[in-house]
């Protein structure tokens, strides 16, 4: 009798170990994980899409329940002709037209989130499309549309060149509407590198050329103006050091003559100071003693 008690013990404790163990397999499989910068919902079969937004944590997803992930964090929808990169891992430029008639193909790239707050209503928008099938698709779309009706506004030259970043700007604010309505903030659009026709492409070198011929030759003209005017600043000192070399020599000449005139004066000079020798303005009183000694010199 204990025997058979033991072993009715031994049986239902595998049975338990056994169930324990599937049941323990089974909720880890409905364990799915909200990484970091995102947030998710669950939508039952039933009750449909539950309130309650779930922060990054590890959620038991029920019988017939499904959980929806949305980025909080800033996600990169880039769309490109790099096979290599991009959404779609192929050519997936966005086509646009200018106002000159030139089909182009541009990299765009879209940065772009889903606040908590908005998650709700992401989920009503697009029901059980996962937030990437909505950024290959009706993101792209959207962006195309913005794109195109942005691109009239410029000639291609201007979109690949100076305008570019005015042209992202129109862009950004206006796809940035258009998404806010589906629940999406969008940060910022960005045009990227373009991919002109080889007609285009001739076009644009052509121009390109021109525009540096036209500043070669702006450049030489300044060159040429500021030469001109070191040469009038060389002349004009070159003038003034001529004159102040004359006006030195003109001064030497004088003083040169000043001391031949003196040197005559002293090889005449008989070692005899004169008996008069009055200073300017003064009053000069001659006595008959002065009178002798000026005869007496002659």
């Amino acid at each position: 009798m204990k025997q058979i008690k033991f072993k009715s013990f031994v049986r239902g404790a595998l049975i338990f170990a056994v169930l324990g163990l599937f049941t323990f397999i089974f909720m880890w499989s409905r364990t799915k994980w909200i990484p970091a910068g995102n947030v998710g919902v669950i939508y039952d079969a039933s009750e449909g899409l539950l309130p309650e937004v779930l922060k990054p944590q590890a959620v038991y997803v029920g019988w017939r329940r499904q959980l929806f992930i949305y980025p909080t964090k800033l996600m990169n929808a880039l769309y490109t002709e790099d096979p290599t990169a991009g959404e779609d891992r192929s050519a997936d430029g966005i086509l646009v037209t200018t106002n000159d008639n030139a089909n182009t193909t541009f990299d765009v790239s879209v940065i772009y989130r889903v606040l908590p707050e908005n998650v709700i209503q992401v989920f009503n928008e697009f029901g059980a499309i996962p937030i990437v099938d909505v950024q290959t698709g009706y993101i792209r779309r959207a962006t195309k549309e913005v794109a195109n009706d942005i691109s009239t506004q410029y000639d291609l030259f201007s979109l690949m060149g100076p305008k570019r970043l005015e042209a992202s700007q129109k862009m950004t604010t206006l796809l940035r509407e258009r998404m806010a309505q589906k629940g999406i903030s969008v940060e910022i659009v960005m045009l990227g590198a373009s991919y002109p026709s080889a007609e285009f492409q001739s076009k644009i070198t052509s121009r390109v050329n021109s525009y540096i011929e036209l500043e070669i030759s702006r450049l030489k003209r300044e060159i040429a103006e500021i030469e001109r005017q070191v040469a009038i600043v060389k002349g004009e000192a070159n003038n003034k050091a001529a004159q102040l070399s004359a006006s030195q020599t003109k001064d030497r000449s004088i003083d040169l003559l000043k001391l031949q005139a003196t040197e005559q004066a002293l090889k005449k000079w008989d070692g005899k100071l004169p008996a008069i020798s009055p200073k300017p303005g003064q009053n000069v009183i001659i006595t008959s003693d002065i009178l002798g000694q000026m005869g007496g010199r002659r």
